[in-house]
C-alpha cells in the first residue's frame, strides 16, 4: 500500500526541481515519506492539481508489487481485468476495461516516457518509482482519458557499486536479479540491470496431472546511461528488454477456478516480449525557461492461445505492435505567471490476426492491421491573480488518425453441412481533430501557522479517439468505426499536513459526465465489438491519510468510492441503462504500517478490502467483497539483507476475467517467500 498524499510537502518550495532528479536515500528506507514527483514539466505533487499516488521502489519491495495488477489493487479507485496475471488492463474510476478490444487507450502506461501496452509491465523490475494520476490529463504529453501511469527506471549512481538478490517462494517461484552502477567519469554513469524468473504457477491441472500449466519463465535486462553536458543538460538513454514465456491454463468454471484447479487438456500459451528505447533530455536555462524532451519507441509481441476447453475450440492470436513517438515541453515563470507548453506525437502499428478453430463445425480466421497517428499541441498558463490564489487555463488540440488495413475474414465448416465464406475490405480510415480545454482554480496559502495546505477546483474536457475493432468477423461490422468518447470532468481536492511531516490528509471528489463511451460487447453475430453507451457517468471520492506518531512507526490509509454507471445504453435489444460498469467496486479501502523496532529491522503490513464488482466482459458474474493482506519482515546488515514476505495472506479467492461461457480467471492464491540480497 502507498504512503501519504502530500508527498512533497517538505519540499513544497522547490517548484523548479529537475524533472528527473534521482530521489535521496536513507538508512531507514521502509519509513521513507514520498518525495517530490516531477515528470516532464510538472510541479511537485504537493502542488499538483490532480489526484495522484506515488509508489517508490521501497513501497514496491515492501508490499511485493511486481505487476500493474498488484499496483491497481492497492491504490484508491483503480481496478484491473486480465486474462492472465501478467497481462492486465487497468480501469480508473470505472473507465478502461474495454481498451484491449480496440486501439484506444483509456489509461496510458509509460516506461521512461515511452507509451507501452499494459502487458509490458507484466514483470516490474529495477524501477525507482511509479506515478499514478487519476483523472483526465491533457497537458502531460500523451492524451489520457481516465488517468496515466508513469514508471521510471533507476538512474545510474555516481559511485561504483553493485547488488544482487535471490528470491524463492510458493509455486516453485525463483527470481534472481543483478544491478551495477558504473561511473565512467564525473559527468557520465552507466547502470546495468539483469534478471530472470521461473515459476510453476498456482494451477493444478488434474486432466494432465501437472502443477506447472500456469507457469512461466522470463528474462529481463536494462542498460541506462546518464550524462550531464557542459551546459548543465541531463541526458538519459535507456534500453529495456523483457521476454516472458508461459502457459495460459487460467480459464475454468468458478468452482474450479477459485480452488486453482483445471481440467484443460492442454496448457495454452502466453508469451510476451518487448524491446524499448528511450532518450530523455532536461535542462534548466533559468527560472524563466526549462526544456524537457523525450523520444523513443517500443516493439512488443504477444502470442496468446487459449486451451481448447475455454471455448471448446483452439483460439488465440499473435499481436506484434510497434510504436514510436516523442515530445518537446517548455516551461518557466515570469513574475506572476508560470507556463508550460509543447507538442507530442506518436505513431503506432498493430497486427491483429485471430483464429477460432472448432473443427469440423466452425473455423474462422481474421487478419487486421491497425494504425494510429496522434499529434497534439498543448499549453497551460498559471496566473497568480491574488495572494495565495492562482487561475490556470489550459488547452490541448488533438489530432488522431485511425486506420484499418488488410482486413480479411474466412469462415467455414463441414458439419452438419459444408459452408464457406471469405470477405475482405479496402483500407478504412477515420480522423478527428478536437480542442480540449481545461481550467483550474488553485489555493495555496504560504503561511498558515504550522500547516501546509493546497486546494484546487478543476474542469477538464477529455477525449478518447475513434477507431476500428480488429476482432470483427464480418465486413458489415468491421467497416463501421466506433465513436469518439468525450468527458466533462470536475474535480475538487484538498491537501493539508503539518510542516514537520508528522501527518497529512488528502480528500478528492470527482464527477465525470461521459458521452459515447466505448464499451466492449458481444454482437448478434457472436463477435466481440466496441459498442457505444450514449450517456454514462462516474462520480465518487478518494481520501488518503498519513500519520507518524513516533519516529520509527508510521501508518497510512486510503478509501476510494466510485459509482460508475450507464445512463443511456441500449445494445442488442437490451437496455443496460442504470447498470454499473464492470470491474469497478463501489468501495475499496485499506491501511498499511511500517515499524522499525530496532535498527535495520523493519516490519511492513497492509490490509485492503475491495467491494463487490462484476467481471469483464461477462458482467453476469460477480466478485464478492474480499480482503488482501500483505506482510514482510526484513533485516539488514552492512552489505546483506534477508526478508520473509507473505502476499494475499488471507488466501482470498476472486476473479479477474469472465467470458459468456461461464468460465472465469482466478487471481493468484496465498504466496509466501524468502528474499536474500547483497550489495557491494
Amino acid at each position: 500500500m502507498i504512503t501519504d498524499p502530500v508527498e512533497a510537502a517538505s519540499s513544497i518550495q522547490a517548484e523548479t526541481t529537475s524533472a528527473y532528479k534521482e530521489k535521496p536515500t536513507t538508512e531507514n528506507k521502509a519509513l521513507l515519506r514520498p518525495k517530490d514527483i516531477t515528470v516532464t514539466a510538472k510541479r511537485p505533487i504537493s502542488t499538483q492539481a490532480s489526484s495522484s499516488t506515488h509508489i517508490s521502489a521501497e513501497d514496491m519491495q515492501a508490499y511485493r508489487m511486481q505487476t500493474v495488477s498488484d499496483i491497481a489493487e492497492r491504490v484508491p479507485n483503480l481496478s484491473f481485468t486480465s486474462m492472465t496475471p501478467s497481462n492486465p488492463v487497468v480501469t480508473v474510476r470505472g473507465m478502461g476495461s474495454s481498451e484491449d478490444h480496440g486501439s484506444s487507450s483509456y489509461t496510458p502506461i509509460l516506461i521512461d516516457g515511452v507509451s507501452v501496452p499494459s502487458f509490458a509491465l507484466g514483470q516490474i523490475f529495477d524501477l525507482s518509482d511509479v506515478d499514478v494520476m487519476r483523472g483526465a490529463q491533457i497537458t502531460e504529453g500523451i492524451n489520457a482519458f481516465a488517468g496515466l501511469i508513469s514508471a521510471h527506471s533507476h538512474d545510474p549512481g555516481d559511485k561504483l557499486s553493485a547488488s544482487a538478490s535471490f528470491e524463492y517462494g510458493t509455486g516453485n517461484r525463483k527470481r534472481g536479479s543483478f544491478t551495477a552502477d558504473i561511473p565512467v567519469n564525473d559527468s557520465t554513469s552507466i547502470r546495468l540491470a539483469l534478471g530472470g524468473e521461473t515459476a510453476d504457477g498456482y494451477i493444478h491441472n488434474k486432466a494432465l496431472d501437472k502443477h506447472n500449466t500456469g507457469g512461466w519463465h522470463s528474462w529481463w535486462g536494462r542498460l541506462k546511461i546518464l550524462h550531464t553536458d557542459s551546459s548543465g543538460g541531463e541526458w538519459r538513454i535507456s534500453l529495456h528488454h523483457m521476454i516472458n514465456h508461459g502457459g495460459n491454463d487460467y480459464f475454468e468454471m468458478p468452482e474450479n477456478a477459485k480452488k486453482h484447479i483445471s481440467y484443460s487438456t492442454d496448457q495454452g500459451k502466453n508469451d510476451t516480449e518487448y524491446l524499448l528505447g528511450s532518450l530523455q533530455y532536461h535542462r534548466s536555462f533559468s527560472e524563466h525557461l526549462n526544456i524537457d524532451a523525450m523520444f523513443g519507441g517500443v516493439g512488443t509481441k504477444w502470442k496468446y492461445w487459449n486451451p481448447r476447453s475455454v471455448f471448446n475450440a483452439v483460439s488465440g492470436n499473435s499481436a506484434p505492435t510497434q510504436q514510436i513517438g516523442g515530445s518537446l515541453m517548455l516551461s518557466g515563470t515570469f513574475g506572476k505567471l508560470d507556463w508550460k507548453g509543447g507538442v507530442y506525437g506518436q505513431r503506432a502499428l498493430r497486427s491483429s490476426p485471430y483464429d477460432f478453430d472448432m473443427s469440423p463445425y466452425y473455423i474462422s480466421h481474421t487478419t487486421a492491421d491497425l494504425g494510429t497517428t496522434e499529434i497534439a499541441f498543448m499549453g497551460e498558463l498559471g496566473w497568480h491573480f491574488a495572494q495565495n490564489w492562482k487561475l490556470v487555463p489550459s488547452i490541448r488540440v488533438e489530432y488522431v488518425d485511425s486506420s484499418l488495413k488488410n482486413w480479411t475474414s474466412s469462415i467455414s465448416g463441414d458439419v452438419p453441412t459444408a459452408f464457406s465464406m471469405y470477405q475482405s475490405l479496402p483500407d478504412q480510415t477515420i480522423s478527428k481533430t478536437v480542442p480540449l480545454p481545461g481550467v483550474k482554480l488553485e489555493y495555496s496559502p504560504k503561511n498558515f501557522s504550522s500547516l501546509r495546505q493546497f486546494m484546487w477546483l478543476s474542469y477538464t474536457r477529455s477525449f478518447l479517439a475513434p477507431g476500428y475493432n480488429p476482432f470483427s468477423n464480418y465486413a458489415e461490422t468491421a467497416s463501421v468505426p466506433y465513436s469518439s468518447s468525450y468527458g466533462n470532468n470536475i474535480e475538487l481536492g484538498y491537501r493539508v499536513g503539518d510542516k514537520k511531516n508528522i501527518w497529512s490528509i488528502e480528500v478528492v471528489g470527482f464527477s465525470n459526465f461521459l458521452s459515447n463511451l466505448q464499451v466492449a460487447a458481444t454482437s448478434k453475430l457472436g463477435e466481440t465489438v466496441v459498442a457505444t453507451a450514449k450517456k454514462a457517468h462516474s462520480r465518487g471520492m478518494e481520501a488518503t491519510v498519513h500519520w507518524r506518531p513516533i519516529h520509527n512507526f508510521q501508518l497510512n490509509g486510503f478509501v476510494g468510492l466510485t459509482y460508475a454507471a450507464y445512463d443511456r445504453f441500449i445494445y442488442g435489444g437490451k437496455d443496460y441503462s442504470g447498470e454499473l460498469m464492470d470491474s469497478t467496486p463501489i468501495s475499496n479501502f485499506g491501511f498499511s504500517g511500517a515499524w522499525t523496532p530496532i535498527k535495520d529491522l523493519t516490519i511492513n503490513a497492509s490490509i485492503i478490502r475491495r467491494g463487490r464488482s462484476t467481471l469483464h466482459p461477462s458482467s453476469n458474474v460477480e466478485n464478492d467483497p474480499y480482503l488482501l493482506m500483505d506482510a514482510q519482515i526484513e533485516k539488514r546488515w552492512k552489505h546483506w539483507s534477508i526478508a520473509i514476505y507473505g502476499h494475499n495472506l488471507t488466501d482470498s479467492g476472486y476473479y479477474t476475467r469472465g467470458v459468456p461461457s461461464g468460465r472465469v480467471v482466478a487471481a493468484n492464491p496465498r504466496q509466501i517467500g524468502l528474499r536474500a540480497g547483497v550489495s557491494f
